[in-house]
Formats: structure tokens, sequence, C-alpha cells
């Protein structure tokens, strides 16, 4: 599995992570950070495999960025939740970075963080929703506003996967993402992770992937993880293809596994975790159907 990661860039950039003390937090941060650090052992699609693929390493050639992480620190582990006790829970001293990452730290927490960093010099801080209860909607739009009044962009994709450089219903101006948001889309560029942006090789006969490459993946390592299961696996028109494609994406879905709640969204009107399904599926099905039209395009050329 091939990646445009392994292209050098000309930036520099630091990136910083806080997290909460949950103990799924943790487990969700340690997931994106082991995908960003590229661990070579981070991904076992090929073991579980039913097609019984030896692990070819396809994450040997993917872009480790374990050199720009500047920090890696767990938040409110003695912060007082009745009280609120007014002891700063950030850290007094905070290495230069461009861009923060915050994964579920508690709100009241959360709601000090624009007066933290407003003399900190970050460019852009990215604050996923993967569960409902991390933040509330209002403080959300009350805290975007703190940001741009400190002239710091910032974001809040609900998934993680969500998170994009075209405005949709996922990545709303005011709601979702600052005003000015060039250094979020440059986190996108340089970490390449985000919405999922894949591009597909087709077997001959067009009924399987016989590679793919990943331009932009789920912050998680999902899209490797799932492209890499769909490997030879043959999508037989004549046995309902757009099913069993489905069945094999969501199975991937799940034993990767995709951390996002499965609690409702009123927001959303669904689970983060089915709308983060929703993404994978959506970049996959619509590639594979660009593939195969690319292909019945170049067949017919050839015939003529």
């Amino acid at each position: 599995m091939t990646n445009p990661n392994t292209l050098t860039s000309n930036k520099d950039y630091k990136l910083g992570i806080f997290y909460g003390n949950d103990p799924e937090t943790e487990e969700l941060a340690t997931k994106f950070t082991g995908h960003l650090i590229n661990d070579l052992k981070f991904c076992n699609a090929c073991q579980i495999s039913e097609n019984k693929i030896e692990c070819n390493q396809c994450r040997k050639y993917l872009r480790g960025h374990a050199s720009k992480i500047y920090f890696y620190i767990k938040v409110g582990k003695n912060f007082n939740m009745i009280t609120e006790d007014i002891i700063n829970p950030f850290p007094e001293e905070l290495p230069a970075v461009d861009f923060i990452v915050v994964i579920g730290i508690n709100e009241n927490i959360l709601a000090r963080l624009p007066e933290y960093l407003k003399d900190k010099g970050v460019k852009a801080v990215i604050i996923p929703i993967e569960n409902p209860k991390w933040i509330s909607p209002e403080l959300q739009v009350k805290m975007l506003f703190k940001f741009e009044q400190y002239n710091i962009q910032a974001a809040f994709p609900k998934p993680f996967c969500s998170l994009s450089k075209e405005e949709d219903q996922y990545n709303k101006t005011g709601f979702h993402i600052t005003k000015l948001r060039n250094h979020i889309d440059d986190f996108i560029d340089y970490f390449k992770i985000g919405l999922p942006i894949i591009s597909l090789l087709m077997s001959n006969d067009g009924r399987s992937i016989d590679d793919a490459c990943i331009l932009q993946s789920a912050p998680c390592g999902l899209t490797n993880y799932t492209l890499q299961k769909l490997k030879l696996k043959h999508f037989n028109k004549e046995n309902q293809d757009e099913f069993t494609l489905i069945e094999e994406i969501n199975k991937a879905h799940y034993s990767y596994p995709c951390r996002a709640s499965m609690y409702h969204d009123y927001i959303l009107e669904d689970s983060i975790f089915q709308i983060s399904g929703h993404i994978i599926r959506n970049a996959i099905r619509c590639e594979l159907y660009y593939a195969q039209c690319k292909r019945e395009f170049y067949s017919k050329s050839k015939e003529t």
C-alpha cells in the first residue's frame, strides 16, 4: 500500500497533544498517536485476514511524525470536578508548538483552554469530538468565539475523521471551525489526516482491489486498516457485490475498532460511531466506482 506521506516537505511543524484521564479517552489518544508516529506494530490487519495475507509491512512506507510531537500530556488527573479548584489544570510551562490536538478532557477544564493558550503562540487547536458528552454545542460556539478573539484558529470535528478543507455539514464556519482556517488546512495537509481520501488500483478483471494509495487517512489509522483488509477480496456483481463490500467495510470498522461513541448525538441525529462508518464507506465506495469507471473507459479506448 503506497502513501504520499513518503514525500518530503519543506515545512517543519510542531505538535502538542492534551488528553483526558478517562481510560477510553487514553486509549483513543494512544491510537491517534500510534498512527501519527507510525508504530510498525500498530496494525494487525494481515494477521486476522480471512485471506491469510502475510504482513507486507505496508506501514513502513508511511511517514512517521514522532519527531514533531513536542508534548503528550494527560490533563485533569488532579482536577476537583465538584469544587472546580482554581488551580490551573494545565502545565505552567509549555513547549512552543504550532498545533495542539485536545482529546477528551473534562468540559470544565476545556472551557479554560482559550485563556490559557492566548499568549502561547499556538496557530491552531483541533478538538475532536468522539463523544457527545465531551462538550456541549453551546460551549463549543463560545470557545470558537474566544479562540478568534485571541487570534487562534480552532476546529471541533465530530468525528475526527470528518475534518476537511471543504466546508460541509461537518465543517461549518462558526460552529465547527473558526472563520480563519488556513493554519487548520496546513495541519491537514502536513499530517495527511482528516476526511479519508484514497485512490484504488483494481485487478485486471475489475473484481478486486490490488493496491491503494492513501492521500489522507482517518486520524486513528482506520483507513489503512480497512483497505488492507479489502485487498484481494472479490466483489462479484452476480452475488450482491455492493452488500458484500459494505459488509466487509463494516467488519473492519468494528474489528479495528473505531472508538467513537455509540451514544445518540442530537446534532448529528445519529451516533458518532455510525457517522464515522458512513465516512469510510462513502470514501471507498465512491473511489471504487471511479476506479471501475476508469477501467471501463480505458478498456473501451483500447477496443477503438
